[in-house]
């Protein structure tokens, strides 16, 4: 279905707007993504709903199309020069079991997170689950910094208790209980958990923790949480 909107007070702009606050992407199980890209691998894996573009496209019939104005889509997009598509799709929800797991304990930085995100499908994990005192998951920069991987993998919001016993949980510190990520030998069912930017992870991780790993680091005191996880997912996996 193609419907034109012309006025920036349409109740789906105002609707679509108000999923740009974490209460009602929550209340609605819905969140803002945008670019061709993201669009295309959002389509590929049935989670579009609407979509907002200042040109035709070729949508399945189920999807609603809005051809809007650029200063409607500038509205819309939390880019400074949006590509011409913002759309809205469903939230992940939990599918099942996963072998592989990447858990994210406190990240507070988006780009972090997205970038996380994104290094997880690259190296095959199954899902991506976040700790409740994470940054959200749809907010618009991690959204952004995925690159559409958020689109091809489960990411969704659990705790980190409810994989003890079924999982072999691994955990990221710089502990003196840290083993080097050479001498790690994992399960073929494991959680690799990576702790917040500035304080690592919380000590009710540290005790749910089967293995302690580091990376062996030289000239510097410790990575970037993104660049250590990259390096532990291409290892660990």
């Amino acid at each position: 279905m193609i419907k034109a909107i012309t006025s920036k007070d349409n109740s789906r702009v105002k609707f679509a707007l108000s999923l740009k606050e974490n209460k009602y992407r929550k209340a609605n199980k819905m969140f803002l993504a945008e670019t061709f890209k993201s669009l295309e691998m959002a389509l590929a894996n049935h989670q579009v709903v609407e979509v907002f573009a200042t040109e035709w496209l070729e949508l399945p019939e189920e999807v609603q199309l809005n051809l809007v104005s650029e200063e409607i889509l500038k509205k819309l997009s939390s880019n400074v020069n949006p590509e011409g598509v913002v759309f809205i799709c469903k939230m992940n929800e939990y599918q099942g079991n996963y072998d592989k797991v990447l858990f994210l304990d406190h990240i507070q930085d988006p780009g972090n997170m997205g970038t996380l995100i994104r290094t997880a499908l690259a190296f095959s994990y199954d899902a991506v689950v976040v700790s409740k005192e994470s940054v959200s998951i749809y907010n618009e920069k991690v959204i952004n910094s995925t690159k559409g991987a958020i689109f091809a993998l489960p990411v969704f919001e659990e705790e980190l208790k409810n994989f003890k016993g079924s999982h072999q949980i691994i955990v990221s510190t710089l502990s003196d209980k840290s083993i080097p990520l050479d001498e790690v030998k994992h399960d073929d069912k494991f959680v690799l958990v990576l702790g917040s930017e500035s304080h690592g992870v919380s000590k009710e991780t540290l005790k749910l923790s089967d293995i302690q790993v580091k990376i062996p680091i030289a000239n510097i005191d410790s990575l970037n949480v993104a660049v250590a996880g990259g390096i532990l997912m291409n290892k660990i996996r």
